[in-house]
């Protein structure tokens, strides 16, 4: 089976990270082959939307991984989308990233937060039609979709889309080199003392993302706990978030207790990760996160996440996570003391991240996919013998 696929690739992007893994498993099966047609990232005229989409005819079955911002994001006369999709001839899967419907969970105040808050709300229910386009007919054009939560699969059932075209597949769980040069690291910053507890928290710096949070959970603990902030800005557009984290740094007097890395390159990821005794992610708005797979698959640091509605999943799968309250920056210090000061909690966690990885394999992952391609060319055959 040939596969024609829409993603991101080779870019500082977590789909394309997962979109990487996805692929790799799927050409490891002995029938499937994945042609990419590669996304940049970067602003592209509708032709080039047109020219994909009619590569996407290429294979057996065409597979857009879809987020809003790939085509030009959400205003009707820059989005181009359509004009991707109108070509394509073959079955089509779509794979749905993120969801419009539901409250942005953001922190913040002041005019630029309501103004993020408004434009959501617009987006998610106020634009009548547009937005009933945006969260269900994006997507109940395709013959399958895949989603990577059940959230996800809630909001396009309560939407109107049928419950057996949609499939939760979650993201599989990398394999990884071993989490080695930790000391390495904790030496060139500053931290070897062992006494020092090193929090790790690693993705691309966005509000959403939680590093407030987490410097405030840091004021509260005690000295021998430092913050590593592994990543960076992957869009300018970001930079006031970057802002926000260093404004906050020096108001909590944390400097000597936090170091930023910046972009880390992917070899130099198993040193950082090894570095740290405890790995935090305390995004409040999140449907699904490659970041803390990839923490999940080191198998060397408990992991913590927030409630949020796409960690919940995984705390609820057994996945090897311990949970605190989203928001609650007390409640995130008080889970990091309970994971880190107790050797039984850490090791159950880290015995369930690995079985977990086990279960979630990408070669799983792969097959449960491929089964959805079948489908969908089962669907397009039964739609034209019924047009018949």
């Amino acid at each position: 089976m040939q596969i024609a696929m829409f993603t991101p690739w080779q870019v500082r992007c977590g789909i394309a990270s997962y979109a990487n893994d996805l692929v790799g498993a799927l050409d490891a099966l002995d029938d499937t082959h994945v042609r990419v047609i590669p996304f940049d990232r970067q602003a592209h005229p509708r032709r080039d939307y047109a020219a994909w989409g009619s590569q996407m005819n290429d294979g057996d079955v065409a597979h857009i991984q879809h987020e809003y911002t790939f085509f030009g994001y959400l205003l009707p006369w820059r989005n181009h989308y359509e004009v991707l999709r109108s070509q394509v001839r073959k079955p089509l899967v779509i794979t749905r990233h993120v969801s419009f419907d539901g409250p942005l969970m953001l922190p913040g105040h002041g005019p630029s937060h309501w103004v993020r808050q408004a434009k959501w709300s617009a987006y998610n229910r106020w634009l009548g039609p547009y937005a009933t386009y945006l969260n269900k007919g994006v997507f109940d054009v395709a013959q399958q979709i895949i989603v990577l939560s059940h959230r996800l699969k809630d909001h396009l059932v309560v939407r109107g889309v049928r419950d057996d075209k949609i499939h939760v597949i979650p993201p599989g769980v990398p394999k990884v080199p071993p989490a080695q040069g930790g000391q390495e690291v904790r030496t060139r910053i500053g931290w070897e003392n062992p006494r020092r507890k090193v929090i790790g928290t690693f993705g691309y710096i966005t509000p959403a993302k939680g590093h407030l949070i987490a410097l405030e959970a840091l004021a509260s603990l005690p000295e021998e706990y430092v913050l590593l902030v592994g990543g960076g800005l992957r869009r300018e557009a970001d930079r006031p978030a970057l802002d926000a984290i260093n404004r906050r740094i020096d108001q909590l007097r944390l400097r000597p207790r936090v170091y930023i890395t910046g972009f880390i390159e992917e070899a130099d990821m198993p040193a950082h990760i090894g570095a740290c005794d405890v790995l935090a992610y305390p995004a409040t708005h999140v449907d699904s996160s490659y970041s803390v797979m990839v923490g999940l698959a080191y198998h060397s640091a408990p992991v913590v996440v927030s409630d949020a509605y796409g960690h919940r999943e995984l705390y609820d799968r057994h996945a090897g996570v311990a949970a605190f309250r989203s928001g609650d920056a007390l409640d995130l210090a008080r889970v990091i003391r309970e994971v880190v000061g107790q050797p039984s909690l850490r090791d159950q966690l880290i015995t369930e991240a690995i079985q977990y990885a086990r279960d979630y394999s990408w070669r799983d992952i792969a097959r449960q996919t491929r089964e959805v391609y079948i489908l969908s060319v089962e669907r397009m055959n039964a739609d034209a013998l019924h047009v018949r």
